[in-house]
């Protein structure tokens, strides 16, 4: 092993690949090269054309001023499929040879003198103020290092999608005049799909020259035999006989991952592992274009000191829409034919280039997606809704809109909308959820009519105590319901009960949950309170005047956020989201829409483990209870006097639900904390 030398150098270069050739060569164009000591590692000696780099610009962009050198062809007509040609000379196709770009790039750095270490790199060695690449014979070190290695393997979570954009392409010579030299073929779907996206893709080089190539879409990559005989096929029925005069091959990663920043501060990841491949497309040379100008605008600025987070800006919004793509691709591969064809058929093909360069506003979005097969797109978004674990807050999102829409055209039938959504959410999950109860205790009791009649005993009993001692009974209400809301919360985002703080904090999250939907409907909630205690007239009026109907749901809000805030993972964004979507509806949708959709469903999910049952089986389980919860709701309200009045039908109905949960509260805390002693 010896040292090349006893300096350090400014920047070390692993591998000479497009995007670290292109921003050499911005180096070059700054002057930097000859400013600063460089060197480059690429074992491979770069004699052979093995790769095809394109991409469409405006003819003044700098890009095309860059490169125009090695620029051999470009196009100002596109096909797509079986439509006619499109003129693009506003934004037209350039095409280069990778061979050209690299001699072009070996050429500037050559003449700069930098030094060119024909090694592989074995091992980069981190030190406190420079880094050390070694390879089986050399050990160079430098200050700072780009490097263009792709990762050994993508850590994909379950949420992310990889396919694979796999080709096989010949250069052919024709026996006769075949092409138009200034048009090339983009996609062309008149191939067999057998079940992939697949399509046909032309770049001709003269009447009778062209590179044909063949590009698939989907998990598994394209075989060399299968490919080499569809475009045989092709070739033959479209342009007759040929000769291959070359061939290239290769495979572009299609996935929703992103690779993180290097985590040494010296190191700058370049190429894919800069995710400067667009996943939907497979196109990134125009990006390696713009980051290696970003690179060497800070190094010749000299601002360096967040050196491996360099990146190109990007909106949110196109990796949504990519990951859409990538979702129907992987679930419904053959239709990515039918959505492309779509795409080029009914837009112009200049709004479809500044989409893919994710220029493109949201109106021009919104009337490209018009167009094309919104089935398809609603199932990805529900599939990507189900993955990020959305689909219940989405869901949720759009019963608040069209209870607001409804409202403000007829508030009475807003009205019984919102209760259409509580019957429905109620006997789906609201009510079967406590019905199971006696699943929980089936080994600790004596018999079914024991635990029933136990149950109705709590349940009759604490509904006198509402008869006689309302303030106790709305007292002890919102204490066990605070503590079981908590329980739950905890539950459903790991959190283990055992010390003393934990339960206070199970007692606070509840708490906050309860006193939030309160007080931002103080109005509606002091009208339903007075339905079992009698206030004053003038203390109404103090009520909703006071700064406290501000203070505490801003506390509650609080201590949710900071709980959140405080834990990587964001557990509550979910619940913070479902209580600030409920401060403009009704008190009582507000309250279900926690209690049916957040709490009843979490918990049903945790009986489906902790009873090792699927939903099928519980609801059969929970049919005869489900039966006499409503029995019980019906006696309550026909027992009320107050009918006829809205806060007292509410009022009955909290009465119910506190009923009947009561017992439940118990039974629950049983199952949860022997569930907590199982997973200590």
């Amino acid at each position: 092993m010896k040292h090349a030398q006893d300096t350090i150098l400014d920047f070390i270069f692993i591998g000479l690949g497009a995007s670290n050739s292109l921003i050499l060569l911005s180096l070059a164009k700054k002057g930097l090269l000859n400013e600063k000591k460089i060197a480059v590692f690429e074992p491979d000696s770069k004699k052979i054309n093995d790769k095809t780099f394109c991409f469409w610009s405006e003819p003044e962009a700098l890009i095309v001023e860059d490169l125009v050198p090695i620029i051999s062809h470009v196009f100002d007509t596109i096909k797509v499929g079986l439509e006619s040609e499109q003129k693009i000379n506003d934004q037209p196709y350039y095409y280069i040879r990778s061979i050209d770009l690299y001699d072009f790039t070996l050429q500037k750095i050559i003449q700069e003198k930098v030094q060119i270490y024909r090694e592989g790199v074995n091992e980069v060695k981190i030190e406190a103020d420079f880094c050390a690449i070694q390879t089986s014979q050399t050990i160079v070190k430098g200050h700072y290092i780009f490097d263009s290695r792709p990762p050994l393997a993508f850590n994909l979570s379950e949420k992310e999608i990889y396919l694979n954009q796999s080709f096989y392409g010949v250069h052919i010579k024709c026996e006769g005049d075949s092409f138009l030299t200034n048009t090339f073929e983009m996609m062309n779907f008149n191939v067999p799909q057998h079940a992939y996206t697949q399509f046909i893709y032309v770049i001709p080089f003269s009447t009778n020259e062209a590179l044909v190539e063949l590009t698939r879409f989907g998990k598994e990559k394209i075989e060399l035999l299968y490919a080499t005989q569809v475009l045989e096929n092709f070739i033959k029925t479209n342009y007759g006989n040929y000769k291959i005069l070359a061939d290239e091959r290769g495979c572009i990663p299609m996935t929703t991952f992103v690779n993180p920043h290097n985590k040494n501060k010296r190191i700058l990841n370049t190429g894919v592992s800069a995710n400067l491949i667009k996943p939907s497309t497979g196109y990134g040379f125009k990006k390696m274009h713009a980051f290696a100008n970003l690179v060497s605008n800070q190094i010749f600025t000299n601002d360096l000191d967040n050196f491996n987070q360099i990146a190109l800006p990007s909106k949110k919004r196109f990796k949504f829409y990519d990951k859409l793509l990538l979702i129907i691709l992987l679930h419904w591969p053959s239709k990515g034919k039918l959505i492309f064809t779509c795409l080029f058929e009914k837009q112009p093909v200049k709004t479809v280039f500044t989409f893919l360069d994710e220029k493109s506003s949201i109106l021009q979005e919104i009337k490209i997606f018009a167009t094309l097969p919104i089935f398809r797109f609603l199932k990805a978004l529900y599939c990507h809704l189900k993955g990020e674990n959305l689909t219940r807050s989405f869901g949720l999102l759009l019963i608040v809109i069209s209870y607001s829409l409804i409202a403000v055209w007829n508030i009475q039938i807003a009205e019984y909308y919102s209760y259409l959504i509580l019957t429905i959410g109620m006997l789906a999950v609201g009510i079967p959820h406590g019905a199971l109860d006696h699943l929980i205790l089936k080994n600790k009791t004596r018999s079914s009519f024991f635990f029933i009649f136990n149950y109705l005993l709590v349940v009759a009993s604490y509904f006198i105590l509402w008869q006689f001692y309302p303030e106790m009974s709305l007292f002890i209400f919102v204490l066990y319901s605070s503590y079981h809301f908590g329980e739950s919360e905890l539950i459903e985002t790991n959190n283990k009960l055992n010390s003393v703080f934990d339960k206070f904090n199970a007692l606070m999250i509840g708490l906050s949950i309860l006193t939030f939907i309160i007080f931002v409907h103080s109005e509606e909630s002091l009208s339903v309170i007075s339905y079992f205690i009698t206030f004053s007239e003038s203390f109404h009026i103090k009520l909703e005047s006071s700064i406290i109907t501000l203070v505490i749901p801003s506390l509650s809000l609080l201590y949710l956020l900071i709980l959140n805030f405080l834990s990587k993972k964001r557990p509550y964004s979910r619940l913070v989201f479902l209580l600030l979507i409920g401060i403009n509806v009704p008190l009582l949708l507000a309250f279900g829409l926690y209690f049916i959709f957040q709490h009843s469903a979490n918990s049903w999910q945790h009986l489906k483990s902790g009873l090792k049952m699927n939903s099928t089986k519980l609801y059969r389980k929970s049919l005869a209870y489900t039966g006499g919860a409503l029995l019980i709701f019906t006696l309550i309200i026909f027992y009320a006097n107050e009918l006829k009045s809205h806060e007292g039908w509410i009022a009955n109905f909290f009465i119910f639900i506190a009923c009947i949960s009561f017992p439940h509260f118990f039974i629950m805390h049983i199952f949860y904390k022997s569930k907590n002693e199982t997973n200590n």
